[in-house]
């Protein structure tokens, strides 16, 4: 986080109020994501119902299912967490271009298949 500077110097007690309230933003920060991440999962499954497809997390799950993997052993495949690898299912993370690869790789689908569906 940048910091604003001043021309005057803080007092001690203006100080010690602006790392409460930094301290307290930094507490609530993670429940903010988490609250950001679930509402843009929400969206992003209403524009794939309303184009007719799937996520990109559901297209990962229907992949990974059509192959009779869990997501264990695709987990395992691809290099990644199955923590990870749910958070992915459920559209509640977007993954990194390098492990879009690897999870395509590991479901021996090309990414542009995993990426339109055709798999």
């Amino acid at each position: 986080m940048k910091r604003v500077t001043r021309e005057r110097r803080l007092t001690a007690a203006e100080a010690a109020r602006y790392e409460k309230i930094r301290n307290q933003v930094d507490l609530e920060k993670p429940k903010i994501d988490a609250r950001i991440r679930g509402r843009l999962a929400a969206r992003r499954k209403v524009i794939a119902a309303k184009k007719g497809g799937l996520t990109l997390g559901q297209r990962i799950r229907h992949a990974r299912e059509a192959r009779r993997q869990t997501q264990v052993e695709l987990a395992l495949a691809a290099g990644i967490s199955q923590g990870y690898l749910s958070q992915l299912e459920q559209d509640e993370r977007e993954p990194t271009l390098s492990i879009a690869v690897r999870l395509a790789a590991a479901l021996g689908i090309s990414l542009d298949d995993l990426a339109t569906g055709a798999a």
